[in-house]
């Protein structure tokens, strides 16, 4: 989807309509994208979540933290992002690994 949106596919095919669930179609490749979207990041909904979805809510609202839990050191961080690729498209929020790696060149302690 990002390629298509940002038009480097190697294919140069006009992207298609799709079906909406009430039985129209998509008139442009923005509403193509958008419902696509909508269709694999569905909104979340707190009131229609499972009982299996809840309880993984509530673990991750508590503290993790162990005793073997130790605060990361920047040169840990920055091995880390060595290791990540350029050129990568992006995750769900945008953020390159190129602008990750800029942001941590600039202040290494808070994103550490």
């Amino acid at each position: 989807m990002y390629k298509i949106s940002r038009e480097k596919t190697r294919n140069k095919q006009t992207l298609t309509t799709l079906q909406r669930p009430d039985g129209t179609v998509t008139d442009s490749k923005e509403e193509t994208i958008e419902l696509m979207l909508k269709h694999l990041f569905p909104e979340d909904d707190p009131q229609k979540d499972t009982d299996q979805q809840k309880e993984v809510m509530r673990q991750m609202e508590q503290p993790t933290n162990t005793a073997e839990d130790k605060e990361f050191i920047q040169d840990e961080v920055r091995q880390l992002l060595e290791g990540f690729k350029d050129k990568k498209a992006p995750g769900s929020n945008w953020i390159t690994n190129e602008i990750v790696k800029i942001v941590f060149k600039a202040i290494p302690k808070t994103m550490t």
